[in-house]
């Protein structure tokens, strides 16, 4: 296999309290429909850890305290996070969430991509789920591909399986530099540090600077609306540029850009 073109590195943004507003009750509502629905129990998310979770891990602690094993939720797990696909994407529609954006995400976007980092997003959120919230934002354009949390057990599984999705969208060597996950939650911090990657941490969830920072990111931002700051921080944990340069072209920039011209 010839070489693939190198790109200058990969980063994996959080969605919910990270590119988006944290609390979607649409995906709350779905995901209840669907556990109550494939297993027959009456299960809710009262009491159970959201923040930073995948939602293979949600159902499981939802559905225990109804005693079913954990091989019974397992049988059934991709049938339930099927059905809670259908029922967010149905609930939702293209574009109707743009203002779920938060600030500096789309500039800071678009920016990366015109310097010539490939993107992605690495999200607690069933595949179906995050698609869905993605194009309800705006924003699926600007992160194509992704790891999910319907397909692993672990946040810091997710990480391999995003470079690999990379590799495959973009045509190019992702690998040769480490990944750097934004997010922001303690949960995205450990992740990366169990895969090998940087990570840049934001207080826009439930957690502030000071929290966030007790767990050792790379850097720590209240936010993204400073994208001068947020550039600086990955820039610097990405190192020198190693791209090709002739490969983003002033037209292919000017098409990036675009997409993110606005912040909202």
């Amino acid at each position: 296999m010839p070489d693939l073109p190198a790109w200058r590195g990969l980063v994996l943004f959080d969605i919910d309290g990270t590119l988006l507003r944290a609390g979607d009750r649409d995906h709350q509502a779905a995901f209840v429909a669907a556990m109550q629905q494939v297993y027959g129990v009456p299960a809710t998310l009262d009491g159970v850890p959201l923040a930073g979770m995948l939602d293979s891990q949600i159902a499981r602690l939802a559905l225990a305290r109804h005693g079913l094993t954990a091989e019974a939720i397992a049988a059934r797990l991709p049938a339930m996070m099927a059905l809670m696909g259908e029922r967010y994407a149905a609930a939702v529609a293209r574009g109707s969430r743009r203002d779920h954006v938060l600030p500096g995400v789309r500039r800071l976007a678009a920016r990366l991509r015109a310097e010539g980092f490939a993107l992605g997003v690495l999200t607690g959120n069933a595949e179906a789920v995050a698609r869905a919230k993605l194009a309800a934002a705006g924003l699926a354009d600007l992160f194509p591909v992704g790891a999910y949390g319907d397909a692993a057990w672990e946040r810091g599984h997710l990480v391999a399986a995003a470079q690999a999705a990379a590799r495959e969208h973009y045509g190019a060597d992702v690998d040769g530099a480490r990944p750097i996950l934004v997010g922001d939650t303690p949960h995205d911090i450990a992740a990366a540090r169990v895969a090998g990657a940087r990570v840049l941490a934001v207080a826009t969830g439930r957690y502030g600077v000071d929290e966030l920072a007790a767990h050792g990111p790379d850097a720590v931002l209240p936010d993204l609306g400073d994208v001068a700051a947020a550039l600086d921080a990955l820039r610097a944990m990405a190192g020198p540029a190693r791209y090709d340069r002739e490969r983003v072209t002033p037209a292919a920039c000017r098409r990036v850009l675009d997409l993110g011209e606005t912040d909202r």
